[in-house]
């Protein structure tokens, strides 16, 4: 636990690092799963299956970010409230799981055939997951905040990309590669179904950790109250607001992430064994830029690694189409390895949001954050038609501009670590202000 600033004792030493390992299991386990299901490879490829349709494929980002952004603003008073956090992370954890052995028993069932209406069917899954996603990002900060300091999380990222990747990417090797050779939709349903069952593997192995009961939960506020309180946080707190803006513009990225391997699958000679190397690249890639990202985090703050980790995002777009237009398809790969470093961007945005307020408002924050990066999404489907209609060139471009716009922005943020009482002062006045509006209604 977090020790004098937030007027609780610390946990001794041995049950820190008990939670440390628990927290490594839990993270590598849930690695495997997701190189399995990587969002920018494997499920815009299984829609393809289904229906061609930019359009419907730039629904995915849209679907993504609006489950990951409302479930958790509905619920994070709730989360708030609960005396063990980590409860909620084993048991989201594992209905992540479902949605998949769902998916991959449709495909079984079907013979591989599945119709083109099943497109709305796979949709539906996919916003389910992604609620429960949300639910479990946010508990997962909740649980980091809560359990390891803020000079150790960067760390303990790094280790869990470090330990987890190369675990994912031998079981990719080994199992996606010969899963893959299959034709049509048939290699679908071994994935998703590997995909479940560690999921819920992982949901399991959060059990080993050691968590002290809150003495003094809050009350849950309803759930009518969220979106009020979420605006009482951004007029109030100056730090969190631009953290919020920069965030949205870096968010762009990732409404262009179902067309990369499109792009990569429509240049000559590429075939669909391209899949398994750009899902081993993009996961190298974030372990790479974890371990740099981590370094910096731990030893000089969370924006450093923020202003290290947004210009090399807004490269990526111009990066895909030089690669495109002009190399061999078989260097494709690269864009997979550069845009490993979204994740990672998204995890230490959290880790600044965590570090700005103190932990019983974590929930809060973290909520506030995934609902302001909805926002970009609502674009996505309408960028899926213009590259249907106009190519890729434009849209990618422009979202190289405004994610290179909230780099520049990086450079205006403070450090909460240095920040001496402005820290203190923003979290009063957003504590105090969400409280009133609680209060008055």
């Amino acid at each position: 636990m977090n020790s004098a600033s937030d007027g609780k004792p610390a946990v001794d030493q041995s049950e820190a690092a008990w939670n440390r390992y628990a927290l490594l299991v839990h993270q590598s386990l849930f690695r495997v799963a997701w190189i399995f299901k990587t969002e920018s490879v494997i499920m815009p490829a299984f829609l393809d299956t289904i229906s061609e349709s930019g359009l419907i494929r730039g629904a995915l980002p849209l679907l993504n970010r609006t489950g990951q952004s409302l479930a958790p603003l509905l619920l994070a008073s709730q989360l708030s409230a609960a005396p063990r956090k980590s409860v909620w992370l084993s048991r989201t954890t594992f209905l992540m799981g479902a949605p998949f052995l769902f998916l991959g028993a449709s495909v079984w069932y079907a013979q591989a055939q599945l119709p083109a209406w099943f497109a709305a069917v796979f949709l539906l899954a996919y916003v389910i997951f992604f609620c429960l996603h949300g639910i479990n990002e946010m508990t997962a900060s909740t649980v980091l905040g809560k359990l390891i300091v803020a000079n150790q999380r960067g760390r303990l990222q790094a280790t869990a990309s470090t330990v987890g990747t190369p675990a994912a990417v031998t079981l990719a090797l080994l199992l996606l590669s010969r899963w893959l050779q299959q034709p049509g939709q048939a290699p679908f349903q071994s994935i998703f179904l590997f995909v479940g069952v560690v999921m819920m593997l992982a949901g399991v192995s959060s059990r080993l950790l050691r968590e002290r009961p809150d003495q003094t939960p809050q009350v849950g506020a309803r759930a009518g109250r969220a979106l009020s309180t979420t605006w009482v946080l951004l007029r109030q707190d100056a730090t969190l607001r631009r953290l919020c803006v920069v965030a949205v513009l870096f968010i762009f990225s990732q409404t262009i992430f179902p067309h990369y391997q499109a792009i990569g699958l429509a240049g000559a000679g590429a075939d669909r064994d391209v899949l398994m190397h750009w899902v081993i690249a993009q996961h190298i890639g974030a372990v790479c830029f974890s371990l740099a990202s981590g370094f910096l985090s731990d030893r000089f703050g969370t924006r450093s690694a923020l202003r290290l980790l947004l210009p090399c995002a807004a490269v990526a777009p111009v990066l895909a189409i030089v690669l495109a237009e002009h190399a061999p398809s078989h260097w494709f790969w690269i864009t997979f390895f550069w845009i490993g470093l979204v994740p990672v961007t998204l995890r230490m945005q959290v880790n600044y949001a965590i570090e700005i307020v103190n932990r019983e408002r974590h929930p809060e924050y973290i909520s506030t954050l995934n609902l302001c990066m909805a926002i970009p999404f609502l674009c996505s489907p309408l960028i899926g038609g213009i590259v249907d209609v106009f190519g890729y060139r434009v849209p990618f471009l422009l979202v190289s501009v405004i994610v290179g716009t909230g780099a520049v922005l990086t450079w205006t943020m403070r450090e909460p670590r240095h920040g001496g009482d402005t820290k203190s002062e923003n979290i009063g006045s957003a504590v105090a202000g969400a409280s009133n509006a609680g209060a008055n209604r």
